[in-house]
């Protein structure tokens, strides 16, 4: 039975599209496979979305949102003033990062694992700029306290997010001991 009322119906569309999109990528997927998906007929999608590119860009900027969440929750939302406080924020958000992909991996598969330029909008563009603009702010201020190597920013965290989405493609969960290795590899390509 299709949910009872508009909300539980949206909720359970955008859940439908992450799974769907997260298997098939956004532009391989067919409107009829995610209202089946979420049991709900297709002319159901239309009346929350004008088109399957809105909707991926509701389900983007829940994901992401929920990517943002975890990079800076705890000790990584802290201010950084010592070698000592930037270490502690970037273990913080590598740990946030693998936290994520073990307990979202349907959002991680969707947002890192496929091309979404051809259908973000311009909420979503400055989304994605907020949540990488956090890296790079605490990038430049390892940079400030002669921490972190001289280079673009941005260019580092994408390096990171790199490492990091390779990484994921491993089965999970990761024992500890795999978790620290690499932490500290990555920590040694940004300070090395």
């Amino acid at each position: 039975m299709p949910p009872a009322n508009p909300e539980a119906t949206r909720a359970a569309l955008l859940s439908a599209a992450l799974v769907v999109f997260a298997e098939r990528t956004v532009t391989g997927t067919a409107v009829p496979v995610i209202a089946q998906q979420a049991k709900v007929a297709t002319g159901t999608l239309y009346r929350h979305w004008p088109s399957k590119e809105a909707l991926a860009n509701a389900v983007y900027k829940e994901a992401k949102q929920l990517f943002g969440d975890y990079l800076g929750r705890g000790r990584a939302a802290r201010p950084v003033t010592s070698p000592a406080e930037l270490r502690a924020a970037f273990e913080a958000v590598w740990d946030n990062l693998l936290d994520f992909a073990e307990e979202q991996p349907a959002s991680l598969a969707f947002l890192e694992h496929q091309q979404h330029a051809t259908y973000l909008d311009t909420a979503n563009q400055r989304l994605v700029a907020e949540v990488e603009g956090f890296a790079a702010s605490l990038l430049r201020t390892g940079q400030r306290l002669g921490v972190v190597r001289a280079a673009d920013p941005l260019m580092l965290t994408n390096m990171v997010f790199g490492a990091y989405v390779g990484l994921t493609k491993q089965t999970w969960p990761r024992p500890a001991a795999l978790r620290t290795e690499a932490r500290e590899a990555v920590w040694g390509l940004l300070t090395a």
